[in-house]
């Protein structure tokens, strides 16, 4: 009997020590702890540069390989919840989308996870949860959807696709990229996390990328830090105050610039340039036009670009929702723009002829008014500037 109890001790002990080693090496590391970026954004270093953006993100079957110690989709997980927390307090118009199959047999191979609509944290990361590496690697329908998405939205657009870049060059996607630049112009910029280890599967997103026009492919390991995600979504999001975002314009075939007749070298021969917008994260009381002083430093933003370049002119747009009469809205409006530029003049000392206030009512929307928060993103004032 002594001997069964003694026997039964120890092998209690055993589990117990045996299931708190298990514990230790079973533990789950904390996720890394995102960069902030807003300070940045208020001490002005840099200001917003992407109205709206989509995520795609790739649920195929190549992202069940092993990668980075762990498999693709999961990392791919773990790098959209990184680049979530990333994204600093802007105003922004977000939708997500996957490609894959997601049904035994058939049906889409690009879903809408969700959007667009106004941004909101953790949303994306809750959206992916659930997908599952199945199917071929149609990121052509995933494209041609986002183009869909997209087709609503005003601003400045950004494309972000996560994938390996493998088994879809007979899809073709760069030239689905293509067309979708097409459509969008400048005003949109393509850009890739390549989640994984083969040249080609990089070459192809590569391709894609530069469809587009402007962005580039970021390595998944490179941005796997707080530090290198930090620094793509600055790319991405962000620029510095004074800086155009827009792609360098391409250079006029060398026959088209040696011409005899001067009125033909007169003609424009590059893209027109975008005018540099800022945007004024001013809230006004309901029906009112008077500037609180918290906004100080936010108006402050366009005096010190204003006063670093001398011979710029800027209109300030004053914009609203559509609660209400139009007539109402665009008397608001108005007095919105007056304000903000006549702070400009009499608290900061910029030259009101170099100034003008223009109101558009509820005529120029960014975001659905259909919602509380789209409305909110709509009532804004901005800046675009002229003779940069």
């Amino acid at each position: 009997m002594r001997k069964i109890i003694a026997v039964a001790a120890v092998v209690a002990l055993a589990l117990a020590l045996g299931g708190c080693a298990l514990v230790k090496t079973g533990a789950v590391p904390a996720p890394p702890t995102p960069v902030d970026l807003n300070p940045k954004l208020a001490s002005g270093q840099f200001v917003q540069k992407v109205d709206v953006f989509e995520v795609i993100a790739d649920s195929t079957m190549s992202m069940a390989d092993p990668y980075l110690g762990s498999t693709k989709l999961k990392v791919e997980k773990d790098l959209l919840s990184l680049f979530d927390g990333t994204i600093p307090d802007l105003r922004l118009t977000a939708a997500a989308r996957a490609f894959g199959s997601f049904e035994f047999l058939g049906g889409d191979t690009s879903r809408l996870l969700y959007g667009p609509e106004p941004y909101r944290k953790s949303r994306l990361p809750m959206a992916a949860a659930d997908l599952s590496p199945r199917g071929l690697s149609p990121l052509n329908t995933a494209i041609d959807g986002a183009a869909q998405d997209l087709r609503d939205q005003s601003g400045r657009m950004a494309l972000i696709i996560f994938s390996d870049g493998e088994d879809m060059e007979a899809f073709r996607p760069e030239e689905t990229a293509a067309r979708m630049k097409g459509a969008y112009g400048d005003r949109i910029c393509i850009y890739a996390v390549h989640l994984g280890e083969t040249a080609a599967g990089r070459k192809q997103l590569q391709r894609i990328v530069d469809a587009g026009g402007c962005g580039f492919v970021a390595k998944g390991a490179d941005v796997a830090s707080p530090a290198g995600m930090a620094d793509f979504v600055s790319q991405v999001f962000l620029k510095a105050p004074g800086v155009v975002a827009r792609p360098a314009p391409t250079p006029p075939p060398k026959e088209e610039v040696v011409e005899a007749k001067p009125q033909a070298q007169a003609a424009p021969v590059v893209t027109p340039k975008e005018p540099l917008t800022i945007r004024l994260n001013i809230e006004f009381d309901t029906a009112k036009a008077v500037i609180k002083h918290i906004y100080h430093n936010e108006i402050k933003r366009v005096a010190d670009f204003m006063k670093e370049h001398p011979t710029v002119k800027a209109v300030i747009e004053g914009h609203t929702d559509n609660v209400g009469k139009e007539a109402a809205n665009m008397k608001l409006s108005q007095r919105r723009a007056d304000a903000v530029m006549q702070y400009l003049v009499t608290k900061f000392k910029i030259d009101a002829s170099r100034l003008e206030a223009v109101g558009y009512g509820p005529h120029r929307p960014i975001a659905t008014n259909k919602t509380k928060e789209g409305r909110q993103h709509n009532r804004r004032v901005t800046a675009v500037f002229s003779g940069i």
